[in-house]
């Protein structure tokens, strides 16, 4: 795939999360986040102020209530010192209240902006430059942006795109402290992101080919799951009936995209290992479909095939929040998450579909706070989420021969987010009978280091030998990305169903959806999964909050390949802790859960 932000402030990462976003006193409110680093671009040329009849649509993004509350609960859950909670307690503990909304949403009305949507924690509304200007207490000028590239972190991060004439504030907006005091970030007072918003969506598809073409990169012989299943010790655990009946795996959407769910239907017959009984669900939130998305055919199939009994959602946000596209695909995308811990409830989550890390933190903080937001909800909820770690090598700077890079200097997110765990990609070699004769570190599976999250504790506690405690890092897990007989690392040699045919494809995209797959087969509700993996040793030592126990070795050390840095014994940015035995990681799950369970 191609890839598209106390005493325990290391494990509960933005604890003092408010006093980062936004600073107040009695009087005033003031929205850091929506005048970050990068909002005037470095070395623009100031044009002219913004007309104040000019229309700007724009969203109001907001906090969760009762923070300091919500870090020290988050702590306990993780650490199973208090239970999970349901999305309706989660709501009704951290979501602010209709008043505090219905008080806000007046406020800017008393300056003649009109409301155009409720989107739980997003409001949307018009105004003209004139009136944000007052209500905000801010100014919103044009500039000219001179160059062809955008930098970040002193760096190139998009290629190609400028010189360009763009609009933004250049005061940071400031509210009164009672109707702003829970605004975590407002987005669309400026005009930078539609000359970002294409790169990112480049990233956001999945690397496939029909297989009569290109014949020197792809596999004559298939690596199907029943292949797969069999060397990493899948079928025990259905022999033993461990099938993921009842779970639920969602699948976060490529935004504005469908799928053909015969397509999937189709997969799980023609491939299955033992006869799915679970069902498909498709969940479209708007109507603006734009392409058909092979990468969430690729996810459904895929975490489907190997959880035969769960029920798998993919989730689409169709038609931009509030009308116009004011990130980019970023308000989307968050809708996603956002639906899935409050209306879908499911026991883990799976995504293909991410964005550059460092992007985010530059720009669109606001942005990836809302994410993160997500992430916690999803860990208090006993959600495990799971993602892609990418398809471009270390710090993604290092592309296959075979496409263009469109967005440099950055790992991707929610990926590295603390809760998030990342899953990169060995390659399998096999015989011209099918049989797998070797697992390598994928040369292209992402690895790198946040420049937003510090290092965890369950890093700086790893069983794992040589984790880094430099930051927080990626991956965390890894499994097939790439495979075939007698190719290259970026051929072509694992099935998807599209369209009605055959195509052949590689990427991590593959490596989340089925160790989504592996999680459902436990049964049960996991959370937040680094807090496991990191204290599962390669012996089978497991060290849980309440006790030490002895499981199997689960973990499979990858110590032959590279993203250009080597995969070795131990930690590594190409694999992480490794990838694993399907049974033995099953068993040893349920194990500290059952070890650690309130």
């Amino acid at each position: 795939m191609r890839k598209v932000l106390i005493a325990f402030v290391l494990v509960m990462v933005f604890s003092s999360f408010q006093v980062l976003g936004i600073a107040s006193n009695q009087s005033a409110y003031y929205v850091w986040t929506s005048s970050p680093q990068y909002s005037i671009l470095p070395g623009s040329q100031f044009v002219e102020t913004l007309p104040s009849n000019y229309s700007i649509p724009f969203a109001v993004l907001l906090n969760f209530t009762n923070y300091s509350s919500l870090m020290s609960e988050t702590q306990n859950i993780v650490y199973h010192q208090s239970p999970y909670l349901s999305s309706g307690k989660f709501r009704e503990y951290y979501y602010p209240s209709t008043s505090y909304k219905n008080s806000l949403v007046n406020y800017l009305k008393s300056f003649g902006i009109e409301e155009t949507g409720d989107y739980g924690l997003i409001l949307t509304f018009n105004g003209t430059a004139g009136q944000i200007d007052r209500a905000f207490n801010t100014y919103i000028n044009v500039y000219y942006y001179p160059y062809k590239d955008i930098y970040w972190y002193h760096l190139v991060g998009i290629t190609d795109i400028g010189p360009f004439y763009y609009f933004t504030n250049n005061v940071t907006p400031s509210l009164p402290y009672n109707v702003g005091k829970y605004v975590l970030g407002i987005v669309g007072i400026d005009s930078v992101d539609p000359k970002v918003y294409p790169a990112m969506e480049e990233a956001w598809k999945v690397e496939m080919v029909h297989g009569a073409q290109n014949p020197g990169i792809i596999s004559n012989v298939l690596v199907t799951p029943s292949v797969i299943a069999n060397y990493f010790n899948f079928t025990k655990l259905y022999d033993q009936g461990f099938l993921g009946k009842g779970m639920k795996i969602a699948i976060v959407g490529q935004p504005e995209g469908y799928i053909n769910e015969s397509d999937v239907y189709t997969f799980w017959q023609d491939f299955s290992i033992i006869p799915h009984t679970g069902k498909l669900q498709v969940v479209t939130l708007g109507t603006e479909a734009q392409a058909q998305s092979g990468e969430n055919e690729l996810d459904a199939e895929w975490s489907g095939v190997f959880a035969p009994a769960s029920n798998v959602y993919v989730v689409f946000s169709n038609g931009y929040v509030g009308g116009p596209a004011l990130v980019g695909n970023l308000l989307n995308y968050y809708y996603e998450y956002y639906y899935m811990v409050n209306y879908i409830y499911p026991q883990v989550i799976s995504a293909s579909v991410t964005v550059p890390e460092s992007l985010l933190s530059a720009y669109y903080p606001a942005m990836l706070y809302m994410i993160h937001n997500a992430m916690i909800q999803a860990a208090d909820e006993g959600i495990s989420v799971l993602a892609a770690s990418g398809d471009w090598g270390f710090e993604s700077d290092h592309p296959p021969p075979n496409f263009h890079i469109g967005t440099y200097n950055t790992i991707w997110y929610p990926e590295s987010d603390p809760y998030v765990t990342a899953v990169g990609g060995i390659f399998l070699n096999v015989t011209e009978n099918d049989t797998v004769y070797s697992a390598t570190g994928w040369d292209y599976s992402t690895g790198g280091i946040s420049t937003v999250f510090p290092v965890q504790t369950y890093e700086l506690t790893s069983l794992i030998p040589f984790t880094p405690p430099i930051g927080r890092t990626y991956p965390d897990i890894a499994f097939v990305s790439a495979g075939g007989y007698n190719i290259t690392e970026y051929g072509f040699g694992l099935p998807l169903i599209y369209q009605g045919q055959l195509f052949l494809w590689y990427g991590t995209s593959g490596a989340s959806p089925m160790t989504a797959a592996m999680v459902a087969l436990t049964g049960e509700r996991l959370g937040a999964l680094n807090y496991a993996l990191y204290h599962i040793s390669y012996s089978g030592i497991i060290v849980t909050p309440k006790g030490i126990v002895q499981g199997l070795p689960a973990w499979i050390p990858v110590t032959e390949g590279n993203n250009p840095l080597p995969a070795y014994y131990g930690w590594n940015f190409v694999t992480g802790p490794g990838t694993y035995d399907a049974y033995g990681m099953v068993h040893d799950l349920r194990l500290y859960n059952e070890i650690s369970g309130t």
